[in-house]
């Protein structure tokens, strides 16, 4: 099958660009047209639907968003990529939401990383193809399951904003076109929402056409008593089912029913799932809100663990605050990034990800915060070239968005700035880079005492001025500012932990000018001493 390939970007030179990258047919794919915006890419696609759609963003006429939300309504089974800049993540968040398949950065973009990514969604449209083939091949029976699926995905796509969509709320069941499925007229008072997140494995290597097939008949045996319809592979990597108890019964045990399915699936298929069941319901209306509440119930194997069982409770709704650093996140980072501390960098990402882990908002703000993050280690040690973070295989931000755990995403992080001091320290290795190593440690030992240019330069028995350029090609950071950053660290430091007056603090960290440690500290931070420790204690309470 050839795939079809069209691109939206309102520059020539990138649409001439990404044209040329790739031989397109010898790959499996037509490139079957470009536009400069949605506007009349909606008008190129009514003459000839893509398979797959690379659009830019930031267009004139039409946006990108615009674009797919359009798309998403007029040509459903078109697949959507988006071509990012680094700094339009909050576009980029949004063109998640409404569902396209993945994203890639135009301006560290390579061939082999644009043909990787397009393979990967025409597996997904070749399996799309195979579910279509499968059903047409069903006998009768089959066709009364696949029935019963698209009457659950009917329900499951039932907006809040129409609540009825065509399925009665007065608790007699509708099975719309599946007239030989046995449905009750009314139902108990133990049915529930049961999704089944499926992760994926180390080396990614899972096929939707063979693999989801597989996993939805054993969903089918394990759990056949008690569905009332087919499950649904509802999403990419999701599946759900209505599950409803047996007459007369007193119930479901869920969690042991679903923890048996668990390991059913690792035992027999090497497949990794997670689940989350709802409330219980019994009117068909409040089915749409079961199914939010299992995916709320689900994602928490982002923070606790996979291969579990997660029951919704009340109040487990999640944060939704912005997913961004605040600006004193991005400073502090910044300067453990500039100051090549190993030590202190660990600490600075732990201490982002332990807030991260009590804040517990939602796993695709979180891995939103987790891209803001990359882009700042990466601006910071820009200046020392890519191969800063030799070791680590792939696009970072493709990896980023491949997170299944928190604790995945703090790990990756530490090894990605160990291996890039490591790459930094072995490439940029000067003549004199023991004696301002040396000159770092003295400096945070002894911060609180007068420490001149002049008398480091005779410390490390160097020219002044040379001193100056070396320690600022070493660091990325003037002498003064450094000495200033560790002194201002340590006042931030007691005026969040301790009740220390402002002077005294000043006198303890070098400062024998009140007004001036006020200045600085403003500077450097944005606030003043004392707005610094109003905020922290407002943050404590």
């Amino acid at each position: 099958m050839t795939v079809k390939v069209m691109l939206v970007d309102d520059e020539i030179l990138v649409r001439l660009g990404i044209k040329s990258l790739i031989d397109w047919e010898r790959h499996g794919f037509s490139y079957v047209g470009d536009a400069p915006d949605g506007k009349k890419a909606l008008e190129a696609m009514e003459e000839t639907v893509p398979d797959i759609l690379l659009t830019d963003i930031i267009m004139p006429q039409m946006n990108g968003l615009e674009l797919i939300e359009e798309v998403r309504k007029r040509f459903p089974h078109t697949r959507i990529i988006v071509l990012s800049s680094h700094d339009e993540y909050e576009y980029v968040r949004k063109a998640m939401k409404l569902g396209v398949d993945d994203y890639i950065l135009k301006a560290s973009m390579k061939p082999d990383e644009l043909l990787e990514l397009l393979r990967e969604t025409a597996l997904k449209i070749e399996a799309g193809y195979a579910g279509v083939r499968q059903k047409l091949a069903g006998n009768k029976a089959q066709e009364g399951q696949e029935s019963g699926a698209e009457w659950l995905k009917k329900l499951l796509d039932r907006t809040d904003s129409d609540p009825a969509a065509g399925v009665e709320t007065s608790g007699e069941w509708k099975a719309g076109t599946a007239a030989d499925i046995s449905v009750p007229a009314t139902l108990g008072n133990g049915n529930f929402i049961l999704v089944l997140h499926i992760h994926l494995p180390p080396a990614a290597a899972f096929d939707d056409a063979s693999s989801i097939p597989t996993l939805m008949n054993l969903v089918q045996l394990e759990m056949d008593q008690w569905l009332l319809a087919c499950p649904v592979h509802y999403r990419e990597r999701e599946i759900v089912a209505l599950i409803t108890p047996p007459e007369h019964s007193s119930g479901i045990d869920a969690q042991a029913a679903c923890q048996g399915l668990i390991s059913a699936a690792k035992r027999f298929l090497g497949i990794s799932l997670s689940a989350g069941v709802s409330l219980t319901f019994r009117e068909p209306g409040e089915l749409r809100a079961a199914y939010k509440q299992a995916l709320q119930a689900v994602s928490l194997y982002y923070y606790e663990g996979k291969e579990k069982t997660y029951v919704y409770t009340s109040g487990l709704e999640r944060s939704h605050g912005a997913a961004s650093l605040s600006q004193d996140d991005e400073r502090s980072l910044m300067r453990a990034l500039q100051s090549m501390d190993e030590e202190r960098l660990r600490e600075t990402i732990h201490g982002l990800f332990d807030r991260l882990q009590e804040e517990r908002m939602t796993k695709e703000n979180s891995i939103q915060y987790g891209l803001q993050m990359l882009h700042i280690i990466q601006t910071a040690w820009k200046p020392f070239g890519e191969d800063g973070f030799e070791g680590l295989e792939g696009p970072l931000y493709r990896q980023v968005l491949g997170f299944e755990e928190l604790e995945e995403a703090r790990r990756w992080f530490i090894r990605l700035v160990e291996a890039g001091l490591e790459r930094i320290r072995r490439t940029h290795r000067e003549p004199y880079h023991d004696e301002i190593r040396k000159l770092i440690q003295y400096m945070k030992e002894h911060y609180m005492q007068d420490l001149s240019l002049k008398q480091a330069a005779e410390m490390v028995n160097m020219n002044e001025s040379y001193l100056s350029y070396l320690f600022k090609k070493e660091t990325q950071t003037g002498f003064t500012e450094y000495l200033n950053r560790l002194r201002l660290d340590k006042a931030a430091q007691y005026l969040a932990e301790t009740s220390l007056p402002s002077y005294l603090i000043a006198e303890k960290v070098g400062y024998a000018n009140i007004n001036y440690f006020g200045r600085i500290f403003k500077k450097i931070t944005g606030l003043s001493p004392q707005q610094y420790r109003s905020k922290c204690q407002n943050q404590n309470k």
